[in-house]
Parts: C-alpha cells; sequence; structure tokens
C-alpha cells in the first residue's frame, strides 16, 4: 500500500493494473507500428481490421480489471484515455490521418504519441519558411514559456487547491443550482488540466515532444464555437476533427495526397451542408463515446442519453452562432458575450449534464476517490 498524509490511501494492485493496460496499449501500437512499416499495409479499410483487435483490447481491459464503483478515478482515466483517445489515434492511422502518421520513424515518439493524452505542436504552414512576423514570433516564445516542464508541474500543483476547494464546497451547495453545476465545471476542469499536465510533462522531458496547449482558457469563451474549437479538451477535438471531420468534409475516408505530391488534387471547396454534418457527427461521436463511458463508470446500469443529447445539441448551436454572425451585424461585448455562453451551457447542461451525474451518485464517488488519493480526510 502506498501511504499519504491524512490517512489517505492508494491500492498497490490499482497501480499495477493501470501499469499492465499502459503496456498492453505499447504493445498494440508497437503491433500497429508493424502493419505500417513491416507489412506495409496501405492505409485503409483492411489495415483498419488488423487494427481491430487492438482496439477491443482497450475497451475490455479497463472494463473487466477495473471497479468503476469504487476505483473511480483509475476506471475514468484507463476507459477514456486507452478506450477512446488512444483508439482514436490507431483509427486515423489506419486511414493514414493524425499526428501517428508522422512518428511510425521512431517507436518512442511513437508510443509516446499514442499512448499519452497529448496534443503535439501543429506547425502553420505560413510560418513553415520566410520571414516571420514579430507579433508571431513572440506568441510562439509565449506559448514555449507556458508549456515548459517547470510552468506546466507549477499549473498541475496550483489545480490540486482548485480540487480541494471544489471538494468541500460542493456539499455546501444546493444539488441543482447554479452555483454547485459552475463548482463541478472548474472540478473537472482541473481534474482534467491536472491529467494532461502531468501527461506533457512525461512526453516533453522524457520524449521531446513539442505540445499545444490542451486548454485555452475556457472560461473566457465567447461562444460555443469558441469554446469546442479553442479553448476546451483540445485533445479530444483535435482527434474528432482528424478521425470524423475532415473525411467528411474531403469526401474521404483515406486522407488525401498532400500538395506536391504526384497524386495530389484539390478537393472542392466543401458546402455549408457538409460542414453542418461534419460538425454534428462530431459532436454526435463524442457524445455516443461520453454516453459509453457514463454507461461503464455507473456499472453498466442505465443508457440515458442525455449526455449524448448535451454534446449533440453543441452542433444546432454552433450553427446558430454562425448565421447570426454571417446574416446579422449582432456583435456583444466580450465581457457580456462570455457571459451569455456560460449562461446558455450551463443552462443545457443543468437538464442534460449533470443530472445523470448526481442520479447515478458520480459526482460524490469522484469526490471521494481524490479524497482518497489525495490523503484528504
Amino acid at each position: 500500500v502506498f501511504q499519504h498524509g491524512g490517512g489517505g490511501v492508494m491500492i498497490e494492485g490499482e497501480v499495477q493494473r493501470f501499469l499492465v493496460g499502459c503496456a498492453l496499449a505499447a504493445l498494440n501500437l508497437l503491433y500497429a507500428r508493424e502493419v505500417v512499416i513491416r507489412a506495409k499495409v496501405p492505409p485503409g479499410w483492411v489495415r483498419l481490421m488488423l487494427f481491430l483487435p487492438c482496439l477491443a483490447s482497450h475497451v475490455l481491459y479497463p472494463a473487466s480489471n477495473f471497479d468503476p464503483m469504487k476505483e473511480t478515478m483509475a476506471s475514468a482515466v484507463s476507459f477514456t484515455n486507452f478506450g477512446w483517445w488512444t483508439n482514436f489515434k490507431l483509427m486515423g492511422l489506419a486511414f493514414g490521418r493524425g499526428q501517428l502518421v508522422g512518428k511510425v520513424g521512431s517507436p518512442l515518439m511513437f508510443l509516446a504519441a499514442g499512448a499519452l493524452p497529448i496534443k503535439e505542436e501543429g506547425r502553420d504552414p505560413k510560418h513553415s519558411s520566410g520571414r516571420r512576423t514579430r507579433s508571431a514570433s513572440a506568441a510562439e516564445a509565449k506559448v514555449a514559456r507556458d508549456l515548459s516542464p517547470s510552468a506546466t508541474l507549477a499549473r498541475a500543483c496550483c489545480r490540486i487547491p482548485v480540487l480541494c476547494t471544489v471538494i468541500y464546497a460542493a456539499p455546501r451547495l444546493q444539488v441543482g443550482s447554479f452555483a454547485l453545476n459552475l463548482c463541478y465545471s472548474f472540478g473537472l476542469y482541473a481534474v482534467l488540466g491536472f491529467i494532461f499536465d502531468i501527461a506533457g510533462l512525461v512526453s516533453s522531458t522524457v520524449f521531446s515532444i513539442t505540445l499545444s496547449p490542451h486548454f485555452d482558457k475556457p472560461f473566457l469563451s465567447t461562444s460555443a464555437t469558441n469554446f469546442w474549437a479553442r479553448r476546451w479538451n483540445l485533445v479530444a477535438g483535435t482527434l474528432l476533427r482528424e478521425v470524423i471531420y475532415e473525411p467528411i468534409i474531403e469526401g474521404s475516408m483515406t486522407a488525401l495526397p498532400s500538395k506536391g505530391s504526384k497524386k495530389s488534387r484539390n478537393p472542392p471547396k466543401p458546402s455549408t451542408a457538409r460542414r453542418l454534418a461534419a460538425t454534428t457527427a462530431c459532436f454526435l461521436a463524442s457524445g455516443l463515446a461520453h454516453e459509453i463511458i457514463m454507461w461503464y463508470m455507473c456499472g453498466a446500469r442505465e443508457f440515458g442519453w442525455e449526455w449524448t443529447a448535451f454534446f449533440t445539441a453543441q452542433a444546432p448551436l454552433c450553427a446558430l452562432e454562425w448565421f447570426i454572425k454571417r446574416q446579422t451585424k449582432l456583435r456583444f461585448p466580450t465581457p457580456l458575450a462570455i457571459v451569455v455562453f456560460l449562461t446558455v451551457q450551463l443552462t443545457i447542461a443543468k437538464f442534460l449534464f449533470f443530472p445523470p451525474v448526481v442520479r447515478q451518485g458520480l459526482d460524490q464517488r469522484v469526490i471521494n476517490d481524490v479524497k482518497r488519493i489525495l490523503g484528504l480526510p
């Protein structure tokens, strides 16, 4: 047993089973790399079929080796990271998409990019060569400082007081109230941020991977589009764009040849209807993934479909924002836009996101498990 201050304990077997899950993911990723490099299976459905055992094991292992009712955090992290995020990376690789495509030459880099919940820095082709503006260089320097190991570690440590505040404030707030839902939102942000910070710290110090921010001050979002596309959980957002959005926009599951190659072609500009369909498909896929996670975390008791509805509802909301912005001159001052966005999102969440969390007691189990891990009374 690992002992922590305040009498909290973390069961050794829980850690060992998580490490076994990491080892399983590593073996599956190495197998996928061999399929690409040695077997030279081209991108497409055949490659995806060869990846199916890996995809299945990433779901079945955490589902059968963790008890979500008692090991809430370990269950959630294992099932979400391997069952969703690593699997989406492998699905992208199956069709020649995503960040794993550029990592097949280096086994360690390939493993880190596939197994860790990270978002690698994306290069802007406009700035890949030639003169760089002073403002662009200054912005990149600021991002580099913010993502340095020392800054990442400091940010992870700062999230712990936020978690402690949520843990002890939540029981004092009325169930279903705006204040409690906002409190839970900050708690979710702190938990996900801590996980991404630790993963980023490992990838940047051990594997020297240059990262992009995983969050960008989400509580300063001015619209649903701004929130989902640029500020909230950019790890999941990037995967959804690579695996769902881009294939629909391009009209091809397999990635199109890059510009400059002999087989390259210029796809037609996507129509508004195609963009809306791609956006809706992304939110629907995200909603279904969250619904499966909720089903698993609640002991496979029910499919309430509320989380699916919550995420799918974001698509028409983004479309409405786009229509208003394009057809009218209505613009809110930034402070007002932030208040309007938070009010709308928390109102939708009040009816669709938080009810299953409270009804299944997931909020209390998360709080109790975080207290156990941190050794809090």
